[in-house]
């Protein structure tokens, strides 16, 4: 019989089936949890529980961020093949930016004081005024894109709506040409090369050090510009920041804009399909949102608990504590599985059940404490946004040739495609 160890380790290696549908794993380790499960596979305990993972991320003192995306063990293979390719002459100088950058802590790697200050100085960006003065552009570009493929009565949601609307809005708030889109999104997709996949190949760790060279180099400048001349772009308030009188520092300008574009479109990406998936599988679902709008905010927040974008982060113990009763030695890591706790019975009841009328709905898709998302309030906008776009494709479906595949990560979780039809609207007339 295959233990739970071993099915933790399938999901590790990206087993597809467990990428798809990871809820029974979470169930048993959750059952198997007394509170917590430690993972020989992964290296870390696996933390299913709600109130368990609200206890770690509000003990920042205890539980470091400093490594959310994997233990040390799992970045040896980025370090091994970087070694390799520093030896090639056209990538030296790239590996050798990649080392010295790789050392700076910056928002979602970052514990307090760092943490707190460096929020402080970047809140500005993601502030109320400025999202919902943001929210007529974003009903404007979602239009465009719809606009595009609403008249043949088939379309890809992933290709040619959910991946482009994030990417668009986030490329307009950092001030960006929108030409230049398909490189900004090379440069996110190898962002999370190594986010939840144990083993990247010596090719795609070379992608992702490159592309952190060349994003440096192309916002470096941009970041000197907006220095001198300020802009209302996220830009320049990452350039201009400032705390007490004291401005970021070159590394921390640079990975808040490295974690604004991976963060700003990757996560909603997810969010914006989940929708689709859901409104094209729940028809009378679809019915009664397309009869009152004003549930389509609950329904985000349900997309958002039921299929989190985040399956989990991992935080490393700073000095011996304990786990209720089981002992955790300084050093060793627990991997906080969000999509499993936003589904713990104790804390959501009838968690595998879809039901937009949830209240309180205290999902944890966001994370929780100091490391709340810092962009949570556009992915939400940008969630209810693109809810009432589809309601408006009239018998929205899942087309017959559709098949659910899944990112190769296990800590993204979201479908590469979603092939749709509807009832094609007048290309002239939107109906």
């Amino acid at each position: 019989m295959e233990s739970l160890d071993d099915r933790i380790q399938r999901l590790l290696d990206r087993d597809e089936e467990l990428l798809a549908s990871p809820w029974q794993l979470f169930d048993d380790v959750r059952a198997a949890s007394d509170p917590a499960f430690y993972s020989e596979a992964m290296g870390a305990w696996v933390i299913t529980s709600y109130q368990l993972l609200h206890a770690i991320v509000l003990d920042p003192a205890t539980w470091s961020n400093r490594s959310p995306t994997a233990t040390y063990e799992f970045r040896n293979p980025v370090t091994d093949h970087a070694h390799a390719i520093e030896q090639e002459p056209e990538m030296a100088e790239a590996v050798r930016r990649f080392r010295n950058r790789s050392r700076g802590r910056v928002l979602n790697t970052a514990d307090p004081p760092e943490h707190v200050r460096q929020r402080r100085a970047l809140n500005r960006a993601f502030r109320p005024a400025r999202l919902r003065a943001l929210e007529p552009e974003v009903e404007s570009v979602s239009e465009s894109l719809v606009a595009e493929f609403a008249h043949r009565g088939q379309a890809d949601l992933v290709g040619e709506y959910a991946v482009l609307l994030p990417m668009v809005m986030i490329s307009r708030m950092l001030g960006v040409p929108e030409k230049e889109l398909e490189m900004f999104k090379g440069w996110s997709d190898d962002f999370a090369i190594p986010i939840g996949r144990a083993r990247p190949s010596r090719d795609e760790v070379r992608s992702y050090i490159r592309s952190e060279y060349e994003f440096d180099d192309y916002f470096s400048v941009l970041i000197e510009q907006r220095q001198a001349e300020p802009r209302d772009d996220l830009i320049s308030d990452v350039a201009n920041a400032e705390v007490d009188g004291e401005p970021l520092t070159y590394e921390e300008r640079m990975g808040a804009l490295r974690q604004f574009l991976l963060a700003g479109n990757e996560t909603t990406t997810t969010l914006l399909t989940n929708i689709g998936h859901r409104l094209a599988t729940s028809h009378g679902l679809r019915d009664r949102l397309a009869s009152n709008r004003e549930l389509v905010p609950a329904f985000v927040e349900e997309a958002l608990r039921h299929e989190a974008p985040v399956t989990g982060l991992f935080r490393v113990a700073t000095r011996d504590t304990t786990l209720g009763e089981l002992p955790v030695a300084k050093g060793e890591f627990a991997w906080l599985a969000f999509a499993a706790a936003n589904r713990d019975p104790k804390a959501c009841p009838v968690p595998r059940q879809f039901e937009i009328d949830r209240d309180p709905n205290d999902h944890v898709a966001f994370g929780h404490g100091e490391h709340y998302c810092i962009g949570q309030g556009l992915a939400r906008l940008e969630g209810k946004v693109g809810t009432n776009a589809l309601l408006d494709l009239p018998d929205l479906a899942l087309a017959d040739d559709h098949t659910d595949a899944f990112m190769d990560s296990y800590i993204l979780r979201g479908r590469t495609s979603l092939l749709v039809t509807f009832d094609p609207l007048d290309e002239n007339t939107g109906a």
